[in-house]
């Protein structure tokens, strides 16, 4: 018997790691068979890491629509590639009011700290799903980045955990925007600044602008201005977007921004966001920028959307 196998979790850790209620999961076992729990020695419900990815999977599949009678039969092969089949239908409905719960942000970090990247890319890739695409962008992988962020600063993650992560979210993305890339779009070069070895935020703003309707070239992370201006020129471009992290140099970002901008055609847009642009002092952010705030705003300058 493998550790996932083993029964370890009373019912109100699985409801807590699953969102479901101790009501819920109990009917789920006695109407449907969807889990089978053994008993502790004093008769309590105990659970599986399997028994929590299965309750995980049929909740995710419920939410999306479909009927627990159904989806509980399904093995847990048939209930993964049905929960993967659902997002080809809601991979871009606008789902942006709905709020992701506290829960599952605290699953994916949970997963995050304890290195388990299978854990981690379920977990997300089922938000996905559930939720949609924008809000998970903004809500879930946004937030987790930010957590993520608040535990390097209190000791909880290494680079080990960050790598990790980065992984992870960088695999789902490009599953997702491997699904929704426009044809015959307005062409949008994402990439960092010299120094800037992050690339994350500049994922997150790749993907938003591909929901968004530009087609996006990602050209990775410490690039030199030059390289940036010449792609920019070579594919005809219609805008550039930088991602800026870093908040140690604030003068080197505002300098490598003001020779972009001068490098670039002025015709070309010139977008700049990320949580090192508010280290950058007003009177140093050069003419003629595009700064977006979180992942909104690629879609008001889009070239076939503006009135």
């Amino acid at each position: 018997m493998t550790d996932s196998e083993k029964a370890r979790h009373p019912i109100r850790v699985v409801a807590q790691r699953t969102g479901l209620t101790p009501a819920t999961i109990r009917a789920w076992e006695r109407r449907y068979d969807a889990v089978t729990p053994t008993r502790s020695e004093g008769g309590q419900r105990v659970y599986s890491d399997v028994d929590v990815e299965r309750l995980s999977t049929l909740k995710a599949l419920a939410d999306a629509g479909r009927g627990i009678s159904m989806v509980a039969a399904l093995s847990p092969a048939d209930a993964e590639a049905l929960l993967t089949e659902d997002l080809s239908t809601r991979i871009l409905s606008d789902s942006s009011g709905l709020s992701v719960p506290p829960s599952g942000l605290d699953e994916t970090y949970r997963y995050v700290r304890a290195l388990d990247g299978e854990g981690l890319e379920k977990s997300l890739w089922r938000s996905l799903v559930v939720h949609g695409a924008r809000p998970f962008l903004s809500q879930v992988a946004g937030r987790l980045m930010q957590r993520i962020g608040e535990g390097w600063v209190g000791g909880e993650i290494t680079p080990a955990h960050e790598h990790l992560a980065s992984e992870v979210i960088e695999r789902i993305l490009a599953r997702l925007v491997d699904r929704v890339r426009p044809h015959d779009a307005p062409c949008l070069i994402v990439s960092t600044l010299p120094g800037e070895t992050h690339g994350l935020g500049a994922r997150l703003a790749s993907a938003a602008a591909t929901l968004d309707g530009w087609s996006v070239v990602y050209l990775g992370t410490d690039l030199p201005v030059e390289e940036v201006a010449m792609a920019a020129l070579t594919l005809a471009a219609d805008g550039v977007a930088i991602s800026v992290v870093r908040r140690v140099d604030a003068m080197a970002s505002a300098s490598a921004l003001a020779d972009l901008r001068q490098a670039l055609d002025p015709r070309v847009l010139l977008f700049v966001g990320g949580g090192g642009v508010a280290a950058i002092p007003e009177v140093l952010m050069p003419a003629g920028l595009i700064q977006i705030v979180g992942l909104e705003g690629f879609a008001a300058h889009h070239p076939g959307l503006r009135s």
